[in-house]
């Protein structure tokens, strides 16, 4: 159950708990406040008690780091905040997950790549135009990332550097499919549109 605190006592609960959230993490106030288009003197002010960030922004917060509002809004000691946070997958764990995902991707290009060596009897990339599936691995490489570091991280601008490779690869990896049936290289004039089209879906998400 929440305790009743005088204004002063909670900005510096507030605070405290930010602090501690944010240096779990291992980020820094300007990092902190890119996630959620602040600066780093608004977070210092955060944590210095002096303001109480809004309602909706403390909700975001506690998404982002897996706890609750009631969590920060709440004083711990050290034994209870170690244990929350074990409980928690580190950022090392949520790679390891995305890699994991990509390398089993990677995987069955290999494997497709081999059965048609195995099928055609050669690995010549004039004859065997299999070679093409590890281009295309590239960009659903980076929409598998893309939707990990969305879902794990919460991160706009990694989330927009990936969707583009995902964008232009699948174009990339589409005109080289059909090189030998015409030039297609217009196919690009595609990835302008789209990549306006990322950054602002992006932008609106956030």
């Amino acid at each position: 159950m929440l305790k009743i605190f005088r204004m002063e006592e909670l900005e510096k609960i507030i605070g405290e708990n930010l602090i501690y959230l944010r240096k779990s993490a291992g980020l820094t106030q300007l990092e902190l406040g890119e996630k959620f288009n602040y600066s780093d003197k608004t977070v210092s002010k955060w944590e210095q008690g002096s303001v109480v960030p809004s309602v909706e922004v403390l909700k975001q917060i506690a998404d982002y780091y897996g706890v609750t509002v009631d969590f920060i809004l709440t004083k711990h000691t050290f034994n209870e905040f170690k244990s929350k946070f074990t409980k928690t997958p580190d950022n090392f764990r949520k790679i390891t997950i995305i890699s994991l995902v990509i390398t089993a991707l990677w995987f069955i290009c290999i494997t497709i790549y081999v059965a048609s060596i195995y099928n055609l009897g050669t690995a010549n990339f004039t004859k065997n135009r299999w070679w093409v599936v590890f281009l295309w691995a590239i960009p659903l490489s980076a929409l598998i990332a893309s939707l990990g570091f969305r879902r794990f991280f919460k991160d706009y601008k990694v989330s927009i550097i990936l969707n583009s490779v995902f964008a232009w690869g699948v174009l990339l990896a589409a005109f080289i499919s059909v090189l030998d049936r015409g030039n297609y290289w217009y196919l690009f004039f595609i990835g302008l549109p789209v990549q306006v089209a990322i950054i602002l879906l992006e932008r609106l998400r956030k």
